[in-house]
């Protein structure tokens, strides 16, 4: 298929608008068929990428890897960390996303040579540039409204 996902998505939102809309009759119909459009407007900017948002991905697991590695460094004898993910280019999502892995995998191996409050401030810090990265994910998702296509199974 040579057609790209956002020009497609935008052709069944046209279609919908200048065909569909004007056979519509009653205004539950109608307001199915703008949330529906709405629907369609935000998952083709969804569709995107973005190579920004893998930059801001990228450097939220660097940021928790920085901090892991300097907490593990602080701590005392523990053992050996895996070696820091070479850089894959510009954004470096790959490479980040595969040392937080690494470093999971070395967390739970160490977990019985760590100080139970030790491990769970090296599992903290994970969660949390997990929890950044989604965030980023996040913000790129518009919220919908989906009250007006919902109405009509709770009306009398």
């Amino acid at each position: 298929m040579s057609t790209e996902l956002p020009q497609l998505i935008e052709a069944m939102r046209r279609t919908l608008r200048e065909a569909v809309a004007p056979e519509v009759a009653s205004d539950h119909a109608r307001g199915q068929l703008a949330a529906i459009d709405d629907i369609l407007g935000k998952l083709a900017g969804m569709t995107v990428w973005s190579p920004q948002a893998e930059q801001e991905q990228a450097q939220a697991l660097r940021t928790g890897i920085e901090r892991f590695r300097a907490h593990v460094a602080g701590a005392g004898p523990a053992p050996e960390l895996p070696p820091p993910a070479a850089d894959d280019g510009v954004a470096g999502l790959p490479a980040a996303e595969s040392e937080i892995r690494a470093l999971v995998d070395w967390l739970d191996r160490a977990r019985d040579s760590l100080a139970p409050a030790g491990f769970a401030e090296l599992d903290a810090i994970l969660r949390q540039a997990l929890r950044e990265q989604l965030l980023v994910q996040r913000k790129r998702i518009p919220l919908t409204d989906f009250g007006a296509m919902t109405a009509a199974a709770t009306e009398p």
